[in-house]
């Protein structure tokens, strides 16, 4: 039988050892809810003991002779969150073993999916095998997903086939066998530990990998959280504090779909074709359809940035853009910002500015597209309906502020990806008003793409020219990001 072909029953198998939280109870009663609903659960199965691969061995057994012959088995620790659909997203890949993604609780916090490590020599002369913890590949998939923050279950909404990776072992914490593999498998026994103190898990895998050739999978978008009975506190706040104005601007695919949606008064999935089938350089290619290689005037660039339909290409392509973990990077540069008055020049879809008011900010977001202010207010609406904490003030203007700004008055003034759209003369317009409304060590903070014509045909390169300018209006460079005003 194939991963698929059978009856689609999840059984639930659970190793006890030891501790029995109450937030597993929750948890595990979470997870057998979520399956009665999609009417693919058929029980689970507890086995109590020291020896935990006595456990699994326990329940491998209990689910091969379970009267409705369950097609997939679900193992989870108790020591563990998971997301309530654990199973339901462990299934849906059709693999015959797939484990979900989480991390050692040490010192090292590695994940535990693993290549085949060097031979290793023990203190009695051994050799045994050894695994490497597949650390870098973890690390710049969380980072791309945009995954916030914070401790405990987390899963990527999306469906993304890259989410699932083969590997040479997984922990067997929060793992989905089908039932085709326990059945070729001979059970002398299936889970046992072996000598020089290798895990169960671990040699499972080998013997699943290397004497029956079933690939070994993990899916990095369902992750599970341990629970830690060290002693924590205000280590864990501060991360958290720190990048709380991110992690609550962070948004899913679905998310950004469900925005679009609210937006344009448009049909949820509809607006996740939408998305899907745009990509982030939209603008670049209306201007190359409008103007071709013509030399654009100031004025129609103006009209360009102004009307709704661009307006409405830049919610699709900043949503792209807000996502990545480029954009997270320079967001980063900003998590320190606290009590300040700030001004955002090109704010967009209202990320950046968001973030800064979380962060208890008083923020003034300039954007001069009508489209792209109304979406601002409507995350801003959002998020201060569900933040359960105080927000700083945020004014959403367009080209106005240069008249209304009081000189001074602002401690940081941050530009992102905007700089390269002005023509020349409003650049130096705009750089000298920007050090008119700094006061006197304020910081200016900015990134600009000055290059890429060929993908965006409206960027200006003002690299020859930038430094000069900046130190024309009393902005003295100290970073390739950061300027300090000094007279």
């Amino acid at each position: 039988m194939q991963p698929g072909d059978g009856n689609g029953k999840v059984y639930l198998g659970i190793p006890r050892e030891r501790i029995y939280l109450t937030q597993f109870v929750d948890n595990r009663d979470k997870l057998l809810a979520h399956l009665h609903k999609s009417g693919l659960g058929c029980g689970y199965f507890q086995a109590e003991g020291h020896r935990v691969d006595r456990n699994r061995d326990k329940i491998c057994w209990e689910f091969l002779e379970h009267k409705e012959e369950p097609e997939w088995l679900v193992m989870i620790d108790t020591d563990m969150e998971h997301p309530e659909d654990l199973c339901e997203r462990l299934i849906r890949w059709k693999v015959p073993i797939v484990g979900g993604l989480y991390f050692h609780r040490g010192q090292t916090h590695d994940p535990f999916a693993f290549r085949n490590g060097p031979p290793i020599t023990d203190q009695y002369g051994r050799e045994h095998r050894s695994w490497a913890p597949m650390r870098d590949e973890v690390y710049d998939y969380l980072l791309s997903k945009g995954i916030p923050l914070r401790d405990g279950a987390v899963i990527v909404t999306d469906d993304d086939p890259k989410s699932l990776v083969e590997c040479d072992a997984i922990a067997t914490g929060a793992i989905c066998i089908h039932r085709s593999v326990l059945e070729a498998m001979k059970p002398g026994p299936w889970f046992e530990y072996e000598a020089g103190g290798i895990s169960e898990d671990l040699t499972w895998c080998t013997k699943a990998k290397e004497q029956y050739n079933y690939p070994i999978y993990c899916d990095f978008s369902t992750i599970s959280g341990h629970f830690n009975w060290v002693a924590m506190g205000q280590s864990q706040f501060r991360m958290n504090y720190e990048n709380r104005g991110i992690n609550l601007t962070s948004y899913t695919k679905r998310q950004a779909a469900q925005m679009y949606a609210d937006f344009f008064k448009s049909n949820e999935e509809e607006s996740i074709k939408t998305i899907e089938d745009g990509n982030g350089h939209m603008t670049g290619d209306k201007w190359r359809e409008m103007f071709g290689d013509k030399k654009v005037s100031r004025l129609e660039e103006k009209a360009f940035y102004n009307s709704s339909e661009i307006g409405k290409l830049y919610i699709m392509e900043l949503l792209y853009w807000n996502y990545t973990p480029e954009f997270t990077m320079l967001r980063q540069t900003l998590t320190h910002l606290r009590h300040q008055n700030i001004i955002e020049i090109g704010s967009g879809i209202g990320t950046v500015a968001l973030q800064l008011i979380i962060q208890l900010n008083n923020c003034l977001a300039v954007e001069i597209n009508q489209s792209l202010r109304e979406f601002i207010t409507m995350r801003y609406d959002v998020i201060a309906k569900n933040v359960e904490t105080n927000l700083g003030s945020l004014s959403v203007v367009g080209s106005e502020w240069m008249e209304h700004c009081i000189d001074g008055s602002f401690h940081t003034a941050v530009a992102f990806d905007v700089l390269e759209h002005l023509p020349e003369k409003d650049l130096r317009e705009v750089i000298k008003q920007i050090s008119r409304v700094l006061q006197l060590n304020g910081h200016f903070v900015y990134h600009a793409n000055w290059k890429q014509q060929d993908i965006y045909p409206q960027h200006h390169d003002y690299s020859g020219i930038w430094t000069t300018v900046l130190q024309e209006n009393g902005l003295i460079p100290v970073s390739s990001m950061e300027a300090i005003k000094m007279r």
